[in-house]
């Protein structure tokens, strides 16, 4: 781990900490909207919950939080969807659901940030690490393809309402809550330890330094006893002479 404030990074633990065990459930819903399947959208949190609070310890500043989460949520999310480890459960309740998966992951996630997540166009670039531009162009394509008018008017909204319904519909697994816990217990165990070493390694790095320059001091006294031609060579260094001259 790099270098960090540790008093910063226990203000940005907590507040982060207290942020997941309060929206852990939306993240859930994300993730479950990529993996389809329950086991996997828990694994998907789990892990954005503990590299999302690990990662943060090395920070300068305060993320946005829910901005933070998502960036972790959609990596793992999109890793897990993309190796195919979990079958997936099938979208049989709506068809405009069902074909909005079809399209190209990405836009979708766009979509699905600004319209099921409520951020604005710029946090949707942030978070996908998108231009501006970028993220209108995908917005459009999805919103094309489902036949949505940026208007909202009345049948856009009912497709729209359908669309979240379905999204918010995720079964949440019943230890779901533990697996979120458990994530948290497990980075703050694992920064511990970090601490830990960080504390012992403090006194022995010095320990360490005084042991060589102590070491190196009697080899070169060893030297220049054996070797004159040697310890002609330290003797004639100014910064040495008073040093080694009582001992050659």
């Amino acid at each position: 781990m790099a270098k960090i404030d540790f008093t910063l990074a226990e203000d940005i633990h907590k507040h982060l900490k207290e942020h997941v065990l309060k929206h852990y459930k939306r993240y859930y819903y994300f993730a479950y909207s990529l993996v389809k399947n329950q086991d996997g959208a828990k694994n998907v949190v789990s892990n954005a919950v503990y590299f999302s609070l690990y990662n943060a310890r090395k920070l300068q500043d305060l993320p946005p939080a829910h901005i933070w989460f998502l960036q972790f949520v959609i990596k793992d999310g999109m890793r897990t969807m993309i190796r195919n480890i979990y079958p997936r459960d099938f979208t049989k309740n709506s068809q405009l659901y069902a074909f909005m998966e079809t399209l190209e992951p990405s836009a979708v996630n766009a979509f699905k940030l600004l319209y099921f997540e409520g951020l604005s166009e710029e946090e949707v670039g942030d978070v996908l690490n998108m231009s501006q531009k970028e993220v209108s162009k995908k917005l459009a394509y999805v919103c094309g393809e489902l036949k949505i008018d940026s208007s909202m008017d009345e049948e856009s909204e009912a497709k729209l309402k359908e669309l979240v319904d379905i999204y918010e519909s995720a079964e949440l697994p019943e230890d779901l809550e533990e697996a979120v816990h458990s994530a948290i217990r497990r980075e703050e165990e694992n920064f511990a330890s970090f601490m830990e070493k960080y504390e012992k390694n403090k006194v022995r790095k010095p320990l360490g330094i005084l042991i060589l320059a102590a070491g190196l001091f009697l080899i070169t006294i060893f030297l220049g006893r054996n070797n004159p031609v040697f310890a002609e060579s330290v003797l004639s260094l100014p910064i040495f002479n008073k040093l080694f001259a009582p001992f050659f």
